[in-house]
């Protein structure tokens, strides 16, 4: 059983990794944010800051959900901010063997991809706040560094770290 963690701030590209892992190396793709909380997403909308008790609950139904997709996948990537070292120790300790993947971008094509994304219609000054508040991780982890357009070179990254 393999289970990566792909994290990193938004605009990243979690999702586009987590997506080239399904498409070329066989795992199942789950994006953390589809099962995201109505209360969160509201607060998120709204551009209010977040609450650990929100965040408490969201992890919670996150490990389960992983718990659950684990049992029917043999390859399983994790795609989601994880803007907190408490919540990948605590992934971790749901599940000891994860890799953890950050995926760095500077912050010019970070935020240049937040304005063309349309899942959320944020303000610039909402995602920078979501950086500074993001926390470096202690955890063993890689690093992808997805500066840009096209995937072969995610991909060459995605193949040295698979290997």
């Amino acid at each position: 059983m393999e289970i990566y963690v792909i994290f990193g701030l938004p605009g990243a590209g979690k999702t586009f990794v987590g997506r080239l892992m399904q498409k070329h190396f066989g795992f199942y793709a789950y994006e953390g944010d589809q099962d995201m909380p109505d209360s969160l997403k509201q607060a998120i909308e709204k551009q209010e800051v977040v609450s650990d008790t929100l965040r408490d609950a969201f992890f919670d139904d996150l490990i389960n959900q992983v718990k659950k997709l684990r049992s029917e996948h043999d390859k399983l990537v994790v795609t989601q901010v994880f803007i907190k070292e408490k919540y990948r120790e605590r992934f971790l300790q749901a599940f000891p063997h994860a890799k953890f993947v950050l995926v760095a971008s500077s912050a010019n094509v970070r935020e240049a991809r937040l304005m063309k994304q349309k899942t959320w219609q944020l303000d610039l000054s909402y995602w920078r706040k979501m950086a500074e508040i993001f926390e470096n991780p202690q955890i063993e982890h890689s690093v992808i560094t997805n500066n840009n357009d096209g995937e072969e070179e995610v991909k060459e990254q995605l193949q040295l770290l698979l290997m």
